[in-house]
């Protein structure tokens, strides 16, 4: 008797790229033939940040290197079939590589009951297609260590250009990760405006920072245009209906780019704009440019030239900062905050000049058309007091997920905003931890969130409510109005925002804190009296949603001083977690006379 042939298995199909710059469509099956050849190099038990074992490796013809961290092997029961995964495109220290997790991605990831994944190198690792292949890599290496032959769930997440990596392979992947969480969304705008916009701040009000930063303060006049000019007053307008955030102003410094340890030389230089060279003559020449405007601002930004010196390169320094009202994408695109800069028809103001190259956004996200046609369940986590990946940018893509997505969008997408939390180290410290709380855990309970999505059908909360005014992102400070995962907080200073105190008299300061719907309960509060960013565990908290708190301090020097207080919030009010912490931050000037 003859039985049938048994057919061969197929060959897994390649993966596909329709045209060499268009991005490349990995799915959970095909082949990249770039990073086909996955290597070994150890296997190790480590015992820090706690017991693991990791498998390290390499692809095979290329600089990418990768570490998998699964569970230690007296441990394997508490893995619970997923894993997640970081990305961050480069480097910036010698010794550094993007292919190792941080402690605290290890750590998060094994106790949300997955292993974490990690890919990349020493220096730069662009696009999503590294990171698809070793978490493909990855799940053959965790089935074969836990046992399993269910399948197992992953959750790609990144800050800033890892945001660009993570939208790009939310676009041009499937099958791959079930979610993934952008975390201080980057997006392809069609200028530098963002950082632009800033500069030229720093030019016209550089003088006058300490001001307006007092008068946006707790307890200040709430009027930063008191003590401006005709011409400081059109750029203060001028930048934050570009979208940078009026709370920015918290740290002049970093906002204006003054910061070195951020932005070294700061946001300008004398280098030509090799795309347009002509753009320098026209702007201190030609009809329509500031250079030549009969505006106060006009007139200043001749003032500042003839003080700086009248050189080639202080033209182009100039001109470049305000480059960014003479390269409008076209109308209806959605750049809110560039139609500032339309007349009311839609037409510009001003000539046009072409605009750079979006090289960056193309190679770090590996050429996504950021179109919001996402695969699988995505949360955005963003900061209103991020000047560098604007809040309004997020409410752009969100849009652009609307758009593709229709309807269905609420059924795959949430957005989730934290206040006092900026763009930089999410463990804040010395003066920026007066005012600004540790983000990463919203990022963390995002991303447990998104795997409850995926894997049981469970939406994750309310995206954050908010509403937009002059391109700036107003969420309400009552957290049941607000939604998104973060608790409110405010303290009750008896009208207004100051205290009025003696030297040497016990001063008490009370508040209360609320968590929205989702946001878990509030489990602890913690005092910075000196405003030195150095805070103090306050009388501990039974965990509730809705908690006052409070405090006494003695002042012993009169002064103005800046007292925070910082509520910490845990979904399951959980005390003694040590991730998925909702954090949340509010300040009252106390004035100690003698």
């Amino acid at each position: 008797m003859l039985l049938p042939a048994v057919p061969a298995a197929a060959e897994p199909a390649p993966c596909v790229q329709s045209a060499p710059n268009a991005p490349m469509e990995v799915t959970a099956d095909c082949i990249d033939a770039l990073y086909a050849q996955p290597v070994i190099d150890a296997e190790t038990d480590e015992t820090s940040p706690v017991a693991h074992r990791r498998v390290s490796g390499h692809f095979e013809g290329t600089n990418i290197q990768f570490n998998i961290y699964l569970h230690a092997e007296q441990d394997k029961a508490q893995w619970d079939g997923r894993f997640f995964q970081y990305t961050y495109p480069t480097t910036f220290a010698a010794g550094q590589s993007t292919a190792r997790a941080s402690d605290r991605a290890i750590g998060f990831a094994l106790a949300s009951g997955g292993y974490a994944v990690q890919a990349g190198n020493s220096s730069v690792s662009l696009g999503y297609r590294h990171a698809a292949a070793a978490a493909k890599f990855a799940e053959t290496v965790a089935a074969a260590y836990y046992g399993s032959d269910h399948e197992i769930f992953g959750y790609l997440y990144g800050p800033s250009g890892g945001s660009f990596q993570t939208v790009g392979a939310a676009e041009n992947t499937d099958g791959v990760w079930q979610g993934f969480v952008p975390m201080v969304q980057a997006v392809p705008t069609p200028s530098s405006y963002n950082f632009n916009g800033r500069s030229a701040a720093e030019l016209i009000l550089g003088d006058k920072a300490a001001a307006i930063r007092d008068a946006l303060l707790p307890g200040g006049s709430g009027n930063p245009y008191a003590t401006l000019d005709a011409a400081e007053s059109a750029m203060l307008t001028e930048m934050h209906k570009l979208g940078i955030p009026w709370k920015a102003w918290e740290n002049p410094d970093y906002l204006l780019g003054r910061d070195p340890q951020y932005y070294g030389a700061g946001l300008d230089s004398d280098s030509p704009l090799a795309y347009d060279p002509g753009y320098v003559d026209d702007f201190w020449n030609a009809p329509g440019y500031l250079g030549i405007e009969d505006s106060p601002l006009g007139q200043r930004v001749r003032t500042e030239l003839a003080e700086m010196g009248d050189t080639v390169g202080h033209r182009w320094n100039i001109a470049k900062r305000f480059a960014y009202r003479y390269q409008l994408p076209a109308a209806n695109t959605g750049w809110i905050a560039l139609d500032q800069f339309r007349n009311s028809d839609g037409t510009p103001i001003y000539p046009q000049r072409p605009v750079g190259e979006p090289g960056f956004s193309d190679l770090v996200s590996g050429s996504a058309a950021f179109d919001g046609s996402i695969n699988g369940k995505v949360i955005a986590v963003s900061n209103l007091y991020d000047s560098d990946a604007l809040p309004i940018h997020t409410d752009w893509y969100r849009k652009q997920v609307e758009a593709s997505l229709g309807s269905a969008a609420p059924d795959s997408y949430r957005v989730y905003f934290t206040d006092h939390a900026d763009h930089q180290d999410a463990v804040p410290t010395g003066v920026r931890a007066t005012h600004l709380v540790d983000w990463y855990g919203s990022a963390e309970q995002a991303l447990r969130d998104v795997a409850a999505w995926a894997e049981d059908g469970v939406p994750a909360p309310a995206s954050t409510q908010y509403t937009i005014e002059g391109s700036q992102i107003i969420v309400s400070d009552k957290a049941h109005k607000r939604d998104g995962l973060q608790p409110s907080v405010d303290v009750a200073s008896g009208g207004g925002e100051v205290i009025r105190a003696k030297a040497g008299a016990a001063v008490r300061i009370v508040a209360t804190a609320r968590t929205p719907q989702g946001g878990g309960e509030v489990v602890a509060a913690e005092w910075d009296f000196e405003g030195d960013g150095l805070y103090v565990a306050g009388a501990s908290v039974t965990p509730k949603k809705n908690a006052t708190v409070s405090a006494e301090h003695t002042f012993t020097e009169p002064g103005t001083y800046f007292v925070s207080v910082k509520v910490t919030a845990e979904r399951n009010g959980d005390v003694d977690a040590d991730y998925a912490l909702l954090q949340n931050i509010d300040r009252v000037r106390v004035v100690v006379t003698q």
